[in-house]
């Protein structure tokens, strides 16, 4: 049985194939759900900015006005009841900003700053976004 759902959490186009990737990305269908990431972001910006390092710029150019239209609509975040678990957010970071990094290890605290505004439910899901770090089995 595959997957009714897939959500891919960001920074889709950062590689060295940016539009094959958004293509295959795409060729899933309503299956995948693509959230934007600060790379997806910062690509766009670097698309307008001929101040933009070249490597960004480079990727930029990779794509068409199809791929950026993709980028500009995706998300930041989506909540989705996840049978098992309940209603868990998904986002590339935190809720609250696209780069911020919470660590598997950081303390409790740390983490009430960076889910402050999700409902208790969410709160009490699994979220380990952007963390840089595998995710504590469990």
């Amino acid at each position: 049985m595959g997957a009714e759902l897939i959500v891919v959490t960001g920074d889709h186009a950062w590689g060295p194939q940016p539009a094959e990737v958004l293509d295959r990305l795409t060729s899933l269908g309503d299956r995948a759900v693509l959230i934007r990431g600060n790379a997806d972001r910062e690509l766009l910006e670097a698309a307008d900015d001929p101040s933009a390092a070249p490597v960004a710029r480079w990727r930029a150019a990779q794509l068409h006005p199809s791929h950026r239209a993709l980028l500009e609509a995706m998300p930041e975040q989506l909540t989705v009841d996840v049978e098992g678990f309940g209603s868990v957010c998904f986002c590339h970071a935190t809720p609250r900003n696209d780069e911020e990094v919470v660590l598997v290890d950081s303390r409790l605290e740390r983490w009430d700053e960076a889910l402050a505004g999700l409902s208790e439910e969410v709160r009490t899901g699994r979220l380990w976004p952007h963390s840089h770090a595998p995710c504590p089995a469990g």
